[in-house]
């Protein structure tokens, strides 16, 4: 019997694998691998180190298989005995971008994959927000504006201020948040996208069509997420060096690491832009710069408990205008913006036995930006607050999200405007609300998720948002979507309008203006199959209409230069349709997109229903982008987006026009070579009439519609420490 034991025990052999990121190098903890065939079925998960121990694995020929959410799957060949036993078997990991279904959502508070989740969810996660930081590192505005759908609007042609659109809509009815917190808008809101360092990002979430539910009224158009990376046992340390053509120049690191009680993150970015006139009339495109955001953040671990702290601070100095005013000091025009933007959050999340998770949510900011221009000053301080009680229940097939939330918010002017005391644009909001949501897999095929928001308004009254999403899944390649809900926005006078004047006689809104209301519906159907055994394609079609409400717009026939707001005497109406194709073959991704809108106003002092096309909304964008990609050495990328005419404020309507790039990255050691052209066409809208008009001394400036910068390159060095 010992002998036979003994003989038992020298036909099985034991393996060690260490599981990593094919790009960073870093550990995949919970990755698993199997041997395959094996009966019983032998396998281990990977630990902190990514390293997995197969113990019991008969001798002779074995393929291993590794697997890892969000990964292409990894078969590995292997002959036991080993030469080395010890040493472990090296598998990079490369991520599956035509998975992304396995990608947990957290803008939903479901903790659900995208397949799972009756709302429509599109990511941005991995290697494209790694190929959008090489392109763009000290901002969020590439990252977003390069997603078929999604829109930055430049508001100013010399400060480069910018909103988001989706589906067409002003910047003000698109919820940004930050780890589920509703950080920015208002008088914050025409810098948020230029001040957010996306290197920290691990996810972008964008919902678009209503989305009330959890966030309150402001997600009309939709809302973003902004994902930010957490610590994990494996620590990162990363840095970022990037010059652009345009005389900008990016710093920034990012670190994490935690053991088993305490965690930590800091992100550190220091950016400068020197003045930058690419078109030659003397005046900027690019805005002399200088920016520094530091954000550190602390975690605790205790048993079932999870609470995490952090502060994130930004410092920054914009101006703009005249060249020879900005380098020399001479009489003319130019804008300056200096503000500081302080955040702080907290977040506590409590496991009970039953599996359910209590939230407690906290996070208050203060923003504080002075505006300077010849003979013209205004500035200000916002603060907001947003709290949160929570709870997700698992109740068999429902999933149930409950709440109460409270937010804050407050401007306070300062006296620089010189105007009277009832103009001054003071205001302060407080804003109850309730929220429940259910997600109910009714059966294999059917999953529906139903929605209720109350908000009380100390100013505007109360609002009850209903909110109802349906996922049909016709076949494992093919699914449907479909959404319906309200939404309103309280109205403030800090919109795109007032701040392409920087404030300038912009009036406080009278006891008369109304809060903004809406209904939304979005359909989609998604397909995902394999062709001809090689080719992975992804097709999402998608259609929505939004009907907007009292809208606020600026007051017609002015003959004051003053800004008055009041409510449209007609709905704003958008609907559209949305394509977008994933192609991949080998080393190969081709991404299509091409987007229809049709958005249209009522016209200013019109009698009857008499309709006018949206200013600033092209009915016609295409998205094209080629990548080629050798795992673990590089990639080349090529982008080439299509515009199609717009109708300016004063109807005149403009030309399409192309902008294409060129971006390419290779590994060499712990560092990552990138170099990026953008815009190689030199696209610029004084290409086609002028922006700055008027004196030079008191010039105006044209609606921004086109590229207003041209041709950049930018390169670079990423190094993982």
């Amino acid at each position: 019997m010992a002998a036979a034991a003994q003989a038992s025990g020298a036909s099985t052999h034991s393996v060690t694998v260490r599981v990593t990121d094919e790009h960073e190098g870093t550990p995949l903890p919970g990755a698993t691998v199997v041997v395959e065939g094996s009966t019983p079925l032998i396998g281990a998960t990977a630990d902190a180190s990514g390293l997995a121990r197969l113990t019991g694995v008969g001798a002779g020929a074995r393929t291993l298989v590794v697997s890892f959410v969000g990964y292409e799957t990894a078969r590995v060949a292997v002959t036991l005995p080993l030469a080395d036993p010890e040493a472990p078997i090296e598998v990079e990991m490369e991520e599956d971008e035509e998975s992304l279904d396995n990608v947990v959502v957290g803008a939903t508070r479901t903790s659900r994959t995208i397949a799972q989740i009756p709302t429509r969810v599109e990511t941005i996660a991995g290697e494209e927000i790694d190929e959008k930081i090489s392109m763009e590192p000290s901002n969020i505005t590439m990252l977003l504006n390069e997603s078929p759908g999604i829109v930055v609007q430049q508001t100013s042609a010399v400060s480069a201020n910018a909103s988001i659109r989706i589906q067409g809509l002003d910047g003000r009815y698109t919820q940004l948040l930050k780890d589920g917190f509703p950080l920015y808008g208002g008088f914050s809101g025409g810098l948020s996208l230029l001040q957010v360092p996306p290197l920290d990002l691990r996810q972008v979430e964008i919902i678009k069509g209503p989305a009330s539910t959890l966030y309150g009224g402001d997600a009309i158009a939709g809302l973003v997420n902004l994902v930010t990376k957490t610590p994990e046992a494996a620590p990162e340390r990363s840095l970022l060096l990037n010059a652009t053509s345009a005389g900008g120049l990016d710093v920034g690191a990012f670190l994490s690491g935690r053991n088993e009680d305490l965690g930590y993150t800091l992100l550190a970015s220091a950016n400068r832009q020197r003045p930058y006139d690419g078109d030659g009339d003397a005046f900027t495109n690019l805005p002399r710069t200088q920016r520094v955001t530091l954000a550190p953040r602390g975690y605790v671990y205790s048993g079932a408990t999870t609470i995490w702290a952090g502060l994130s601070g930004t410092a920054e100095e914009r101006e703009g205008g005249d060249i020879a005013v900005i380098e020399d000091g001479a009489a003319g025009y130019a804008e300056r913006s200096t503000s500081y933007r302080l955040t702080s959050q907290a977040r506590l999340d409590r496991t009970l036995a039953s599996g359910d998770v209590l939230t407690l949510k906290y996070s208050g900011s203060a923003f504080d930006r002075s505006i300077e221009l010849p003979g013209y000053a205004f500035g200000g301080l916002q603060t907001t607050s947003y709290s949160e009680a929570s709870g997700l229940f698992g109740w068999g097939a429902h999933d149930v999200v409950a709440g109460l939330d409270l937010r804050t918010d407050a401007f306070d002017e300062s006296d620089a405007r010189g105007l009277a005391l009832g103009e001054r644009l003071d205001y302060g909001y407080r804003v109850a609300g309730a929220f429940v949501q259910d997600t109910w897999d009714v059966s294999e095929q059917l999953a529906v998720e139903l929605g209720l928001r109350g908000d009380l308004h100390d100013e505007y009254g109360a609002f009850v948002l209903p909110r109802a999403s349906a996922l049909v899944r016709v076949s494992p390649q093919v699914s449907l979507r479909a959404t319906g809900g309200l939404g309103y926005k309280a109205p403030t006078v800090f919109l795109e309008p007032s701040e392409s004047r920087a404030f300038q006689g912009v009036l406080p809104l009278d006891e008369t203006v109304e809060a903004e209301t809406s209904e939304g519906v979005t359909v989609d159907v998604n397909l995902q199959t394999v062709l001809g055994g090689r080719v992975t394609l992804s097709l999402n079609q998608a259609a929505y209409l939004t009907h907007l409400d009292d809208a606020l717009v600026p007051a017609s026939g002015a003959e004051d230069g003053l800004l008055r707001y009041q409510n449209a005497s007609g709905p704003v109406v958008t609907r559209g349709l949305e394509t977008n194709l994933r192609l991949g073959l080998d080393d190969f991704k081709l991404f299509l997109g091409y987007v229809y809108l049709d958005a249209t106003e009522a016209t200013p002092e019109a009698s009857g229903d008499t309709r006018q096309s949206l200013a600033l909304t092209p009915a016609h964008k295409t998205y094209s982008v080629l990548v080629w990609e050798q795992h673990a050495r590089g990639r080349i990328g090529l982008e080439a987006y299509y515009t199609g005419p717009q109708t300016l404020p004063d109807g005149e309507r403009t030309p399409g026009y192309w902008v294409t790039g060129i971006m390419g990255e290779w590994r060499v050691g712990p560092a990552r070579l990138f170099l990026n052209l953008e815009n190689i066409l030199d696209t610029q809208q004084t290409n086609y009439s002028p922006v700055v008009i008027g004196p030079r001394a008191t010039p105006t400036f044209a609606d921004v519609w086109a590229p207003t910068d041209g041709f950049i390159a930018n390169g670079g060095v990423k190094l993982a420490l």
